[in-house]
């Protein structure tokens, strides 16, 4: 990665994390799952969930179809249900990326053929500041470009930041649901837009 995707997460974790190791998850990313599974403290999950739609003691199906588009163009694939074992959530991924633990309290779902296109996971206290957290996004992006936009996506209940650097696109968004807050930061190339289809997989995202 660059070296600007190496200085971003070495800030961050520095705001809200404690040091430790990782772990990867995998959970054979690419296989045909069986119909269902029960996870404790799940629940059903379809096409229009979010994050939002959090339940205890219920099932999950172990594979689901999202619609996403990459740069213009309409995508309908299967996701398949995926565990991190690094925080406690679940949420579909599509078969072209995996999750995979980054560090402590932060996981990534990044593209097979090239990982430096993903999105960085991080579930923050419920009890969160949200004043905090946006200084705190708005100077690791001023850092990569002084000129931050509103990403212009479909993110409800969120706010965005984005930045461009060269062929880069860093987006950060801020999911403020009071029981389950979430900090996404997704790194994309301008030919290479695949933020509707990370936004799509965060949306299934549920805690446990």
């Amino acid at each position: 990665m660059t070296s600007w995707t190496r200085y971003i997460g070495c800030v961050t974790f520095a705001a809200f994390l404690l040091t430790g190791c990782g772990s990867t998850t995998d959970e054979n990313a690419d296989e045909p799952q069986e119909d269902s599974v029960t996870e404790g403290n799940e629940s059903n999950t379809s096409q229009g969930d979010n994050h939002n739609n959090r339940s205890d003691n219920k099932v999950r199906l172990m594979e689901q179809n999202l619609q996403y588009s990459i740069n213009g163009e309409a995508k309908e694939k299967t996701a398949f249900l995926k565990k991190s074992d690094n925080q406690p959530f679940s949420l579909y991924v599509l078969q072209q990326f995996k999750l995979s633990a980054e560090e402590p309290g932060k996981d990534i779902v990044f593209l097979t053929e090239d990982d430096s296109i993903y999105m960085r996971i991080e579930l923050l206290n419920a009890d969160v500041n949200w004043d905090e957290v946006e200084k705190n996004v708005q100077a690791q992006l001023k850092s990569i470009s002084e000129t931050i936009s509103d990403p212009s996506l479909d993110v409800e209940g969120g706010t965005g930041f984005e930045v461009e650097s060269g062929d880069d696109v860093i987006t950060s968004i801020l999911l403020k649901d009071e029981k389950s807050p979430i900090r996404l930061t997704i790194f994309t190339k301008k030919d290479r837009d695949y933020r509707d289809a990370f936004l799509e997989m965060a949306k299934t995202l549920m805690k446990r």
